[in-house]
């Protein structure tokens, strides 16, 4: 039995801190389709535009000179944005540094595992994702069944 209750406490820990690297994973997942609900950054400063020249009953004139104000403010809204993703990155890459710091040579194995398949599973959900709306269309627009839009006919015309 020597050892035996020290073991147990590493495999706890190694699941508690595998669990919070899920957390993190799905945390940053979670945030990311929030911000897809907004829509595309590039449908930001159209949809804006379209907003305040309707709300404001904007003129020509006006709606000219807001082009450029909104153009450059959603361009920095990008950057902000794209900034934002790559400093969850890498909290999560040192993170997962750390917590392999703490763990046996078996548990690295184990978690490295656990790491890998929910990148894949992250990247199988991006690609799914990103396959959807290639045609324009959201997740869900009329014709999509269950497993994603309708293939396209065998000879590559549209119906």
């Amino acid at each position: 039995m020597n050892g035996s209750p020290l073991k147990l406490i590493l495999l706890l820990v190694g699941i508690f801190l595998a669990g919070a690297v899920a957390g993190g994973f799905v945390t940053v997942e979670y945030v990311q389709a929030k911000l897809r609900e907004r829509g595309q950054p590039e449908q930001w400063g159209p949809a804006r535009l379209k907003l305040l020249e309707k709300r404001l009953e904007l003129t020509e004139e006006q709606k000219e000179k807001l082009k450029p104000i909104i153009k450059r403010d959603v361009e920095e809204l990008n950057k902000l944005r794209q900034s934002g993703f790559n400093e969850t990155r890498r909290i999560l890459q040192r993170m997962e540094a750390d917590i392999a710091a703490v763990l046996t040579p078996e548990q690295k194995v184990k978690f490295d595992k656990v790491n890998e398949e929910m990148r894949e599973r992250i990247r199988k959900q991006w690609e799914q994702r990103r396959g959807e709306r290639r045609d324009g269309r959201p997740p869900g627009a009329p014709g999509e069944g269950k497993d994603g839009p309708p293939p396209p006919p065998p000879d590559g015309k549209k119906p």
